[in-house]
This record gives structure tokens, sequence and C-alpha cells, in this order.
């Protein structure tokens, strides 16, 4: 069996003997992503965490019911300094391989890239107590913008809030014991209610590759969940900026080495080839929903710790940021790696708005997926497909017909079962694309056909409970 890819270690408290600079950590919407391989093959190489739960955890009932959202803070990027700061100098970042002087050996790669790679530790206060995670980070800019994976500096986590409307004891208003255990008085176990969020780390510190003796205290200027990526931002000048090289020229079989923090063990480097283009991964996000991630694989070990580190090609330029990996004793020489080409349209928004925008295209509808429970008490003509909770105004499900209650079976031809075959269908849509729906009513089968359109903020919660969400 495949399993998660996540390590559990005890940190070492801090011992005062390092310097401390910087602020102290912002907030983004964000959702902790859950990696598995297209086919069925899961696993996810994510930051290492180590989890230290409180002794008085709150407990809840299995019948509780659960919900899922995002917790949403606005945070904008206000250093204007940086030569990264905007699309087009960010975006002219990557240059091409054919003007790199001549190949590098493995010594000279790590020479070269090492002083622009940092360790990146984050602490998270959680429900049930605190967790950390430590995970890699790309140094942007001298000024201190640095890259890495959202989800080395997000976490997700269950909140438990009470339903009862009394308080008069711990048995609701004047129901019995029986009441009580049994929620026929809907004050017992039953009234506590479960939601899960996505939270920020409290804090977030860099320590840099040739300086271990003194922290930086990061902010986090934005976050993009569906492509695993965020900005940070330490006070510091003079850092030794990467230099980035153009991954849609890359080509199988060519070198690639990995640099990062695997393990907590301190600055490592594996090397080995491009082994594939272009490979597609499902990624389930925390508030509900898909998204797909297209990625580069390679062979190069990767392992938790590396995540939102390099991948480098011979010429010493970064050309992907490492993401994924699957861990199995069946199974090794699998990693990914996001191509840096297409980070930095990302980074550009993140670094200026704080949030991605009018990336992934939208139908207009927040949708439901249908199983045979949902069918017999909404009273569905179908038992699988996804249902129409509720229709955008405006949006390209309105102008094409959708209402409440219809169930979308297929998409462009392809059947839809769920929430997330639809999210798939069209995660391989762009803004503006159209798509044709087939609708199960009633009276029979129809199709339509709607324009794809823009999400207002990707920054609001897409998750509305756990099996509602938008698309």
């Amino acid at each position: 069996m495949y399993e998660n890819n996540y390590n559990y270690i005890e940190v070492p408290e801090d011992n005062g003997n390092k310097n401390k600079k910087g602020k102290n950590a912002g907030r983004i919407v964000a959702g902790l992503l859950a990696v598995a391989l297209v086919g069925g093959i899961s696993g996810y190489g994510g930051a290492y965490f180590q989890n230290s739960r409180s002794a008085d955890s709150i407990s809840a009932d299995a019948s509780a019911s659960t919900s899922s959202s995002a917790e949403t803070a606005t945070t904008s990027a206000t250093a204007t300094t940086t030569d990264s700061s905007d699309s087009s100098s960010v975006t002219n970042l990557i240059t091409s391989s054919s003007s790199a002087t001549g190949s590098l050996t493995t010594e000279q790669i790590v020479e070269k890239v090492s002083p622009s790679v940092v360790s990146v530790q984050a602490k998270f206060e959680l429900t049930s107590g605190t967790a950390t995670s430590t995970g890699t980070g790309i140094i942007l800019s001298s000024d201190g913008y640095i890259i890495t994976n959202a989800h080395v500096v997000q976490i997700s986590d269950t909140e438990y809030t009470s339903n009862n409307s009394g308080g008069n004891n711990g048995f609701g208003n004047g129901n019995d014991i029986f009441s009580y255990f049994f929620g026929n008085g809907g004050n017992g176990f039953n009234s506590y209610s479960t939601k899960t969020v996505t939270k920020n780390a409290t804090s977030v510190t860099i320590v840099l590759s040739y300086d271990d003796e003194t922290e930086y205290e990061a902010e986090i200027i934005g976050a993009d969940t569906n492509s695993d990526i965020a900005v940070l931002k330490i006070d510091a000048e003079n850092l030794v900026a990467a230099k980035f090289g153009d991954s849609d020229e890359l080509t199988m079989g060519s070198k690639a080495v990995a640099i990062g923090y695997p393990l907590g063990l301190g600055l490592s480097t594996s090397e080995g080839i491009i082994s594939g283009l272009n490979r597609t991964i499902s990624v389930e996000l925390s508030g509900g929903g898909s998204a797909s991630m297209t990625l580069i694989q390679t062979d190069a070990a990767i392992n938790p710790g590396n995540s939102g580190g390099p991948l480098v090609n011979e010429y010493g330029q970064i050309i992907g940021i490492t993401s994924s990996k699957l861990v199995n004793s069946e199974v090794e020489g699998l990693g990914f790696a996001i191509p840096i080409t297409d980070a930095m349209p990302i980074i550009s928004d993140l670094m200026s708005q704080g949030y991605v925008s009018d990336r992934t295209p939208q139908i207009g509808i927040t949708g439901m997926t249908v199983n045979s429970a949902v069918a017999r008490y909404y009273g569905l003509p179908v038992t699988s497909g996804v249902m129409v909770v509720s229709v955008e105004e405006g949006s390209g499900a309105e102008t094409a017909g959708l209402s409440e209650g219809d169930v979308i079976v297929a998409a462009d031809g392809e059947e839809i079962t769920s929430m997330d075959d639809l999210t798939a269908v069209k995660s391989e849509k762009e803004i503006g694309d159209t798509i044709t729906l087939t609708l199960a009513r009633s009276g029979g089968n129809v199709d339509v056909t709607l324009t794809l359109g823009a999400a207002e903020d990707s920054n609001s919660a897409e998750s509305e409970d756990d099996t509602t969400a938008a698309e």
C-alpha cells in the first residue's frame, strides 16, 4: 500500500545562540495539498512535519457534522525595491540555456547554486496543539524575496464549534442524560460541528545556507494552493539571487540536480536526470475539489524537507521547484518539480497582490457530488454526477440556462460522476474556452454549451462544505 510521505521528528528547541531578524509571518488564503498520482498511485513528498497534541484537545461525537472553509486574510506585498516586483521583470529572470557558457560538473553546480538556497522552518498553532514543518526555499531577489512550496507554510486544522444555544448546563435546556448522549435534545455531543480550515504558519524562520548562525523571520507575501507555490519576504540585503533557466527547453535524459534540506539533515544534494516532461498530477485540495499540476519528473532523490527547493540543470540554472515525491519500497526514483517557466507568472501575481487572479476557469456554479443517498434525498433522476446547488449571477452557467437541481452527467462527452471528474475536465481549459455539459433533468438529458469565466478572487473560499465546492 502506498503511504502518505510525512515523517515525524523531534525538533530541537532554540538554544538561544542564533540571532533573530525580521517580522512575524503574514497571513494568506491557503489550502494544504494532498497529491495523488493519476491512475490511483498516491503519495506526497511534503514538508517535514512534527505535531505535538495538547492534552486537553477537544473531542467530538462521530456523528458531528463537518464543513470546510478557507481561512482568509489580506496580505499585500509592500516592498517595491526589488528588481523582480512586477510581472515583466520576474518573467525576464528566465534565460535560455543557449546563453550559458558551458556545462558544469555537479560539484560546480552545488557551489554556484547553494548560496541561493535557504532552510524554511514553520511553526503552527492548531486546535490540538502545535506543529512544525521544515522545507527549502530559493532566493528570488537580493533584497529578500524567497520562493517555496505553499504546503511548507500552511497546514489544515480541524476546529470544533458548539451549537448549544441554551447554555444552562451540560445537558442543554433541561433535557435528560439520554438526550445528552444520543443527541435527541440537540445539546449533547451531536451539538458539536467540525470545520476544516487552512492555517498559515504563526512564524516562518529562514536560515541562509552560508550563515547558519543567523535566523530571519519571514513574512508570507502570498501563496497559491493549486500550484503549491508561496512567496516569502525577509528583511535582508545583498543576498545571492538564483539564476533561472527555461524549463520549456528541457529534454528527457538531461542532467538534473536537486539541492535542499531533506529530513532535517542539513543542506544536501542529489543527482539524476530529467525522467519525463509534462507529467499530470491530480491535486486534492483540503477545502474540497481538486486541481491538476503539470510537472517535471526526475529520478534525483527528493525527500520530505526538499519541498520548495531547486531542481537545477547542467548549467547551474534553476528549472524547477521540487514539490512532491512518491515514496514506497516498490517505487524508487520518482520525484517531481514545478516547471519554473510555469511558476514565474504565479510568483509575479503573489508578489504584486498576494494571490493568483484570473487563472482558473470557472463554470459559475456551486456543485455537489451525487451518490445514491443524495439522489434519493433530492429526488434526482440519476444516482451519479454533479448536482448544481447554486448558479452565480452573470456567469456562463447562468447565460447557458443552468438551474439549481440540474445534474451534470457529462462534460465534452466525458462521463462525470463526481466533482473531481468535472474539475479534471475543466482544468484542461482556459478562461474564455467553451465547454459542453450534459444535464440530467426530469424530462431527459439536454446538452448546453457555455463559456468559462474567471474567478472574481482566487483568495475567496472555494468550498462551502465537505461535499460542495465552487466550479
